[in-house]
């Protein structure tokens, strides 16, 4: 029995965009976590590697121990014996679990004289890891399960490790915090609900659409519609991207439905805005060339 999700189901995904991955390395051999969107927590499962990066050269980090690699810096993990590695990529520090939220401990971060180090996985998140190995040998890709985990993740640091050592730990998340409303942005178009968007920006759905509320002066569903109508405009008139693309894309049951969505927002079938839009670009380039 197969334990990946069917090829039709939406959550399927060989790379969850949040999520973890399970890699091993024979003695000498190299990963790179580089530059990126994500942020990223290597758990070293057995073995021993050695990590170099901007922010500290060629440092050993032991068996059942983790480091957390900041998504601005390049990371390359050397192993020093036969590892097995977990590596947890997310973009922000948080879980939907609002009672002990990191943001009560983010006043106390000027406080804390931070060095790149690794710390000692304890029980909670062993167990965690162990189950965590069990679903990726098995190839469980499924986004919700993975997204999931992520939150389980962050509830056990903050109820299994004091503050002073999340503060160590994601110190450059809480000294360069993106803002609210650029954690949106950014994070918008990789979702299609307000509960998705909620998830992947580590907030529960009430503290979400509260604080949503007081950036854009609109509810989250109102803006993400927006949001959307403004790219498949942009879609229809700047690219070629094939109409039978854009429907799968934005998740239309067929043509009709995407047509009806057009003419309810743009006003004008899905055809006649390219038309038109065709039409404008060739007009210009021709008035270009009578110019020259």
């Amino acid at each position: 029995m197969s334990n990946q999700c069917p090829a039709t189901c939406h959550s399927y995904a060989l790379e969850p965009e949040a999520g973890f991955k399970y890699i091993t390395l024979k003695a000498g051999e190299k990963f790179i976590v580089d530059r990126g969107d994500y942020n990223s927590l290597i758990f070293l499962i057995s073995g021993n590697f050695e990590i170099t990066s901007e922010e500290r050269r060629d440092y050993v980090v032991r068996e059942n121990h983790f480091v957390f690699c900041f998504r601005a810096y390049h990371y390359e993990i050397e192993a020093l014996t036969d590892v097995e590695i977990i590596r947890a990529h997310f973009i922000t520090a948080g879980a939907a679990c609002d009672m002990i939220p990191f943001n009560s401990i983010v006043g106390k971060i000027k406080k804390i004289n931070y060095k790149f180090t690794q710390v000692a996985v304890n029980e909670p998140l062993e167990v965690f890891l162990r189950s965590m190995k069990i679903y990726l040998q098995n190839d469980m890709h499924c986004n919700h399960l993975h997204r999931a985990k992520v939150q389980e993740m962050f509830v056990i640091f903050k109820f299994f490790y004091t503050p002073q050592i999340q503060l160590r730990t994601f110190y450059n998340i809480f000294d360069r915090n993106q803002s609210f409303a650029s954690l949106v942005r950014n994070n918008a178009p990789r979702v299609k609900t307000v509960e998705e968007l909620a998830d992947i920006c580590g907030f529960s759905i009430q503290h979400f659409n509260n604080m949503f509320k007081q950036e854009f002066h609109d509810t989250p569903y109102s803006w993400m519609q927006k949001q959307r109508i403004v790219e498949i405009e942009r879609l229809l008139t700047e690219t070629s991207v094939p109409l039978k693309s854009i429907i799968k894309m934005y998740s239309f049951t067929n043509h009709g439905h995407f047509a009806l969505f057009c003419r309810k927002y743009l006003k004008k079938t899905p055809l006649k805005i390219r038309k038109e839009a065709r039409a404008k670009r060739e007009a210009a380039l021709q008035a270009e060339a009578a110019e020259a």
